[in-house]
């Protein structure tokens, strides 16, 4: 009996239906292209949505590179379930390729290295480069024991160094890492949140913000000479910074008396330009040589993309984005190409966040 007993079950749970396995998508998985043309119903300028709607697609952070020099590779992330990748498009056509596998990936961490043949991305407790074509990876810096990433990440203009903010326990720690030997130093330790590091472009200095009390900080690379930049006067809100192509000056969106204006801060001689007023601008990005400045509107009335012509001090509309804003990967993040003849930003206009083109080879000329 006791034998019949031990078949019986056997045989009982041989016979219920498989349950489906779910695997992760694989590392270099091919999709087709799910690029759609549209016009734009504020301005009717052409405007392509790059990514299917099936799963959210996101730009990386805006101070990062994401399209290659010749504008044919446009690096961004993507969730498939409880996952987020890394992908590699193809321009103009739009097909795409699975860069990483596995989870805990920071999708606003990716960032092309200079040389365009691979990327740099933080995940889990670990700084990664991956081949875009060989897709080879290399881990540069694991995190010690007791300390978590918190996604910020910057890469210098010569992929030589990458700064990261880590924390443990309501500390908040700023470090220095080489990338080619991942030799690696603290620079700046704080009882508040530290963001956005960037690395200042020809120079050994990198800018990160500290939230409380909130101000700016530059400090060399060896964590020496830090100074605070441009404290925070009465009411006054200023916007996410970041730096000019040429590393000479600070930009960001400033808000004082119901008035936004776009303006500079020059570290080194402490000079503030106002470069123009802006539709409540908030992330922001200059084009290579300077001549145009694009930026999103967080404006609920007019949730809108612009260009704002330093020179002239002109804005002129690009597009609606309509984007909620209501998290990071679908806040617009705006960015010039490398020769300033499209803008790439994220929306999720049509539910769900993905990624969309214009071009503005009519307004902007060629850098």
């Amino acid at each position: 009996m006791e034998y019949m007993g031990r078949l019986s079950r056997r045989v009982f749970l041989l016979g219920l239906p498989a349950v489906p396995t779910i695997r992760a998508a694989p590392k270099g998985l091919q999709l087709p292209s799910a690029a759609r043309r549209f016009l734009d119903p504020l301005t009717e300028r052409e405007i392509w949505r790059m990514t299917p709607l099936s799963n959210p697609h996101f730009l990386p952070a805006t101070h990062h590179r994401f399209t290659n020099e010749r504008n044919s590779v446009l690096l961004l992330a993507g969730r498939q379930g409880d996952e987020t990748h890394a992908f590699r498009m193809e321009l103009p056509s739009g097909r795409m390729t699975q860069l990483t596998q596995g989870p805990d990936l920071h999708g606003l961490s990716l960032c092309l290295a200079p040389d365009d043949r691979s990327f740099f991305f933080l995940q889990a407790s670990s700084l990664k480069q991956v081949g875009l074509r060989t897709l080879r990876e290399r881990e540069i810096y694991h995190l010690e024991d007791g300390w978590s990433l918190t996604g910020d990440l910057s890469i210098s203009i010569d992929g030589r160094y990458a700064s990261v903010v880590e924390t443990r326990e309501g500390l908040y720690r700023l470090r220095i890492v080489e990338t080619l030997k991942g030799k690696n130093w603290p620079v700046a330790e704080e009882k508040s949140p530290l963001a956005r590091p960037q690395l200042r472009p020809k120079r050994d200095q990198v800018l990160y913000s500290q939230s409380d009390p909130p101000r700016l900080w530059l400090v060399n690379l060896d964590g020496k000479q830090r100074q605070a930049v441009r404290p925070r006067q009465d009411d006054e809100e200023i916007g996410p910074e970041r730096w000019t192509s040429d590393g000479k000056l600070i930009l960001y969106p400033h808000y004082a008396s119901r008035k936004s204006t776009a303006r500079t801060f020059n570290p080194d001689t402490r000079q503030e330009q106002i470069l123009g007023r802006c539709t409540q601008f908030w992330g922001l990005m200059s084009n290579a040589d300077n001549s145009a400045i694009v930026g999103e509107s967080r404006s609920k009335v007019g949730p809108n993309i612009y260009v704002l012509f330093p020179l002239t001090e002109r804005e002129i509309t690009i597009c609606e984005h309509a984007s909620s804003r209501s998290t990071p990967e679908t806040e617009p993040r705006p960015a010039f190409s490398p020769d300033s003849q499209w803008i790439y930003y994220t929306s999720d206009r049509e539910r769900t966040p993905a990624v969309y083109r214009a071009g503005v080879a009519d307004w902007v000329e060629k850098t």
